[in-house]
């Protein structure tokens, strides 16, 4: 009996060929994926100038910022399903950044950072009630658009009410997250600081016209937080409505955080009142805060969360110093496909100067003209200009702009 030789090649040429023989049709694969996500483009220049000090330069950064989205969703069967998610997010210099010659030369375009996956996860649904687990968006009141790798358990069973838990035990700390709480030249939380694992639980209730969601959340190694948020909106005709809202945060400091980093506790309080009348958006209120000490308390975990938020850079509740005491007024007027609107804040921020001293004072007040153009349903450009300015103790006065355009696409 003669045995015929076959080489590697052709049996790894004859296994490839059985596997496409017995592959999933490309058009049957994809006839269950939904695909969703987005593409924008933004161009930011930041401004510092400090009035006291004329012969210092300027401190100028400008950059332009690519960022995409895309995150596929396939149904596996009738219960479990599977999300993958890519993004892509690459900065780019522009112009002279912090007031002085580039030392590099002229600024270099980011061509080679790749799509990379920040999505990877299982999910499972039966009833009301959504099992994710693996590498995903967080999802908290505590979050905005933060990642981490966990299990998120979601049930609306009740009608009106959703039922949230979760559990994370690896944070992402770049990319989606903001805050100084990620910043490593303020904190070094995630680099030299061992925040923890993230649990969470809350209910959200939406009852015409209450709303309200009542949330903990344990950063283990940082803080642990207890918010609860009530608002309201009466419709008194298609044209005119009025609404209310109130917020209110605890946060009792680990004190490992007390003894390395300088948070503790502290309680954050806001409201809001508001109207629509005739195309225009009228909004009013006050925010307030008190850290025990004079310390750092976090109200939320990254960016602002879900908490009463005004101007663009004015606030963070992730690193609120002191004890603050703010107004904010919005307006926005729609018409057509055109918005243009402004906020305004303005307050003052205590701070500790150290034993026998008296509490540092900073007087805020931002300016934040928006306009915005609504192309399509799924094509937006916008614009803003903040213009911050800074009165301290000693009659310094510091002053921070910010331009803003950005375009983005939604699918």
């Amino acid at each position: 009996m003669k045995l015929t030789k076959i080489s590697l090649a052709a049996l790894v040429a004859l296994g490839a060929f059985s596997s496409v023989a017995s592959a999933t049709p490309l058009e049957e694969a994809i006839k269950n994926v939904d695909l969703s996500g987005f593409a924008r483009y933004r161009y930011t220049h930041t401004h510092e100038y400090d009035k006291k000090q004329e012969n210092v330069k300027k401190a100028n950064d400008a950059k332009h910022n690519f960022k995409m989205i895309t995150n596929f969703k396939a149904a596996i069967d009738d219960n479990f399903f599977g999300v993958v998610g890519l993004r892509y997010n690459a900065n780019d210099g522009s112009g002279d950044n912090a007031g002085t010659a580039n030392i590099d030369g002229t600024d270099k375009t980011n061509t080679t950072d790749p799509f990379k996956v920040y999505q990877f996860y299982l999910g499972y649904k039966v009833g009301a009630t959504t099992i994710t687990a693996g590498k995903q968006v967080i999802g908290s009141y505590f979050t905005d658009d933060a990642v981490g790798t966990g299990v998120r358990v979601v049930n609306e069973d009740i009608e009106g009410l959703t039922l949230t838990a979760l559990a994370f035990d690896a944070l992402e700390g770049s990319g989606e997250s903001d805050g100084d709480l990620y910043d490593v030249s303020v904190t070094n939380q995630l680099n030299k600081y061992d925040v923890g694992n993230l649990y969470a639980a809350g209910i959200a209730g939406a009852y015409d016209p209450i709303n309200f969601q009542l949330w903990y959340a344990s950063l283990t190694n940082l803080a642990d937080l207890l918010a609860a948020d009530v608002s309201a909106n009466f419709a008194i005709t298609d044209d005119v409505s009025l609404g209310a809202r109130l917020n209110y945060v605890n946060s009792t400091a680990d004190a490992s955080a007390k003894s390395k980093l300088g948070y503790n506790d502290g309680n954050f309080y806001a409201g809001e009142l508001s109207t629509s009348l005739f195309g225009f958006d009228l909004a009013g209120g006050y925010i307030g805060w008190k850290s025990q000490d004079k310390g750092i308390s976090a109200f939320s975990f990254e960016d602002q969360g879900s908490l009463i938020d005004a101007g663009e850079d004015v606030f963070d509740w992730t690193h609120a110093e002191g004890k603050g005491n703010f107004f904010y007024v919005t307006g926005a007027y729609t018409f057509d496909k055109f918005t243009a609107g402004l906020d305004y804040v303005k307050g003052t921020q205590k701070t500790s100067a150290g034993a026998g001293n008296p509490d540092a004072k900073d007087k805020v007040e931002e300016f934040v003209p928006r306009f915005a153009y609504q192309y399509s349903k799924k094509l937006k450009f916008s614009s803003f200009y903040s213009f911050q300015t800074h009165k301290l103790d000693n009659d310094e006065k510091k002053k921070e702009d910010k331009f803003r355009f950005e375009a983005k696409y939604s699918f």
